[in-house]
């Protein structure tokens, strides 16, 4: 199972979604053999199909299977679950703010996920510093003064499914969980399933290759199969031509 959740997660890393099984195999540090014949099940199987180009076999995902959003379905959650444990207070702070999402939202979201999150480990690394360093009551004594001079950022990225979703109230909740000393801002991007496919496919000035590029680098949060349902119809559309 983990070596197919490999294999599919492998087409992530790739723009245009497509690798041959040489490329796979290197990426992933599997003997050739061993790429070849699992990658012959998962198109069996209706997870990979196989794009002709001359002489050559290239492959890609196939969306319209379920199977390979669940998947990729799992291997995001992996890589979430990898990340929470790198955070220095295990990811407690962010679990508090995804719960916030999941209360905060009420099903007005498909998607949410974590832009910068190397920037969101440096802000939860400093504010374990500052416990750390602080006592009690010095802490509480100046917990209102003690504002660092430049102001750090937590960046979400969300896809919405009803037009009323009031970002404000979203913003507001996170920003109470943050330390008060912390000068911190919380920043939603918000799209909705068209808007999002549309940026996915711009290709003027590679818009849509860079728009990818900050979705792939982030960590989701909440909605995985929803998330990854989304990236696969974009890479269908980019793919039509080659089947």
């Amino acid at each position: 199972m983990q070596t197919n959740i490999d294999i599919t997660k492998a087409f992530m890393d790739a723009p245009d979604g497509v690798l041959s099984i040489h490329q796979l195999s290197q990426k992933l540090k599997l003997p050739y053999g061993t790429t070849y014949n699992r990658v012959h099940l998962l198109y069996q199987q209706k997870i990979l199909q196989v794009l002709p180009q001359g002489k050559a076999k290239l492959c890609a995902l196939n969306g319209d299977n379920p199977m390979t959003t669940n998947l990729l379905a799992l291997g995001g959650a992996q890589t979430t679950e990898t990340y929470f444990e790198s955070l220095e207070d295990e990811g407690k702070l962010l679990k508090r703010i995804i719960n916030i999402i999941k209360v905060k939202t009420k099903g007005k979201i498909s998607a949410a996920i974590l832009i910068s999150p190397d920037s969101f480990k440096s802000i939860c690394k400093d504010i374990n510093n500052n416990l750390n360093n602080l006592s009690n009551n010095y802490i509480e004594s100046n917990m209102s003064d003690k504002v660092p001079d430049f102001q750090k950022t937590i960046d979400f990225f969300l896809v919405k499914t009803d037009e009323q979703f009031d970002e404000s109230i979203l913003e507001n909740e996170i920003n109470n969980v943050i330390p008060s000393n912390q000068n911190i801002a919380v920043t939603n991007m918000i799209v909705d399933k068209e808007t999002m496919l549309g940026m996915l496919g711009e290709q003027e000035n590679d818009a849509g290759l860079a728009a990818y590029n900050m979705l792939h680098e982030g960590i989701i949060l909440l909605g995985y199969e929803s998330f990854y349902e989304l990236i696969l119809e974009a890479f269908n559309k980019k793919l039509t031509h080659l089947a």
